[in-house]
C-alpha cells in the first residue's frame, strides 16, 4: 500500500518539531510500502527523507496564498511516478481542498483527518471571521472523503450523518518514553505548558491565571515551551521561560520536572499533552474542551474547569501547588488511566488505512 499525505506539519521537514511526529511517520512507513508526504511551507526547505520509504517534500512556496496550488501540483507530480493507494489531509481545509483534487484526478481513496475540534465549536468560529468560510469549506470536503479520522467521540458526535465514515482513533503516543526521566524535582513549584503558538491555546487566560497563582505562590515557575518567541508578549510581567525548540527527551524532563500541566484551550480535538503528562505521573488542569473531556475524569486524574476561566484555572493550580500528596494522587492515578484507555495506537491507523483502500 502507498500512502501520500498533505499536511501543514513543517516539523516533518526536520526544522523545528515539537514532540516525536518524526518517529510517528518512520513507525507508519514500517507497515506499508511507501509514505510521502507534501508539507505547506514558504521558500528555503528540502526534501527530508524520515527514513527508507518515508519522505517529506516541501511546496517551497512564494506565499501562503500559493499553498494550495503549488500542493496540488507537487501532489500531482507525486502521483504521476507513484500509484498511491490513499490520499489523506490533515485537516479539511486547505489540505483537504488539495486531496478532493488529487482523488477527483487519479480515482485514489480520501481519508480526512480532524485533529483540531471545528464543527459545532462557537468558541472556533469566534476565533477569526475567516473561520466561518473555512467552515463552509469543510462541510464540502467532508462530503467527499471515503473516510474520516476523529480522535474523540465528542468530535464524531458532531459530525451528523457523516459519523457512519468516522472512526475514533486518537494520536499514537509512545507511553514508554515518558516513563523514564534522569532529571531532578526542583525545590522550587514548575507549572509547565505544552504547546504551539495558536489562538486555540488561548494565551491571554494563561496568562491571567499565571499571575493568580504567582500572587498566591511567589516560588512558583511557569514553563513554556514549543509556543516561540510571540508568545512573550502575553507575559510581559511575569517570569516565564520559554523554550520555542526543545528535543522530545528534554520535554519528556519538563514532564517530570514539573508538578503540574496546565492546558487553557478553547478548543482542542484530543490533547496529547495531557496524555503524555499523564504518562509521567503527573495530574493535569484544563479547560473543558471536546478533547480534555476524552481525557480527563474531573478530580481523578486531573481538573476540568470552564473555557475561558482564569480564576478557576489558577485556583485548581493552586490546589495542587499546595497539596503535593493529592497532585501525586492525581498523576498516579493518570498515568494509569492512560495506560488503560491510551497508547500506541499505529496498528489501528494502518488497519484503518486498508479498511478504506479495500473499501
Amino acid at each position: 500500500m502507498k500512502v501520500l499525505m498533505i499536511s501543514i506539519d513543517r516539523g516533518l521537514l526536520g526544522q523545528n518539531q515539537l514532540g516525536d511526529v518524526i518517529q510517528r511517520h518512520a513507525e507508519y512507513g514500517k507497515h506499508i510500502d511507501q509514505l510521502d508526504v507534501v508539507v505547506f511551507s514558504q521558500d528555503g526547505f528540502s526534501k527530508f527523507p524520515i527514513s527508507s520509504n518515508v519522505t517529506a517534500y516541501p511546496t517551497n512556496s512564494k506565499s501562503k496564498w500559493r499553498y494550495f496550488f503549488d500542493a496540488k501540483k507537487l501532489g500531482t507530480k507525486l502521483f504521476q511516478n507513484n500509484r498511491y493507494d490513499l490520499v489523506t489531509s490533515q485537516d479539511p481545509f486547505v489540505t483537504g481542498m488539495v486531496a478532493c483534487r488529487l482523488k477527483k484526478k487519479f480515482k485514489s481513496k480520501f481519508l480526512v483527518h480532524f485533529h483540531g475540534d471545528f464543527w459545532g465549536n462557537i468558541n472556533w468560529l469566534k476565533e477569526s471571521k475567516f473561520n466561518w468560510s473555512l467552515w463552509l469549506v469543510s462541510r464540502r470536503v467532508v462530503s467527499q472523503a471515503d473516510a474520516i479520522r476523529v480522535m474523540s467521540e465528542g468530535q464524531k458526535s458532531k459530525l451528523g450523518k457523516h459519523q457512519v465514515k468516522a472512526k475514533i482513533i486518537s494520536t499514537p503516543v509512545d507511553l514508554a518514553k515518558y516513563q523514564i526521566s534522569t532529571s531532578r524535582i526542583s525545590s522550587r513549584k514548575m507549572v509547565l505548558h505544552v504547546g504551539r503558538y495558536d489562538k486555540a491555546k488561548d494565551f491571554s487566560t494563561l496568562a491571567k491565571a499565571f499571575k493568580l497563582v504567582r500572587d498566591k505562590i511567589s516560588n512558583a515557575d511557569f514553563v513554556q515551551c514549543g509556543a516561540g518567541p510571540q508568545v512573550k508578549e502575553y507575559f510581559s510581567s511575569l517570569p516565564l521561560v520559554a523554550y520555542p525548540k526543545i528535543s522530545q527527551s528534554a520535554l519528556i524532563d519538563f514532564y517530570h520536572q514539573s508538578l503540574v500541566v496546565v492546558l487553557s484551550s478553547t478548543s482542542e480535538s484530543f490533547g496529547k499533552v495531557l496524555v503524555e503528562a499523564n504518562a509521567c505521573g503527573k495530574p493535569v488542569v484544563a479547560t473543558a474542551t471536546t478533547g480534555a473531556k476524552e481525557i480527563v475524569q474531573d478530580g481523578y486524574n486531573g481538573y476540568l474547569v470552564p473555557i475561558g476561566d482564569a480564576e478557576k484555572l489558577a485556583e485548581k493550580i493552586i490546589e495542587l501547588l499546595n497539596d503535593p500528596v493529592k497532585a501525586k494522587e492525581l498523576g498516579e492515578n493518570g498515568r494509569k488511566l492512560v495506560q488503560e484507555k491510551f497508547g500506541d495506537n499505529t496498528n489501528k491507523i494502518i488497519n484503518f488505512w486498508r479498511e478504506i483502500v479495500n473499501g
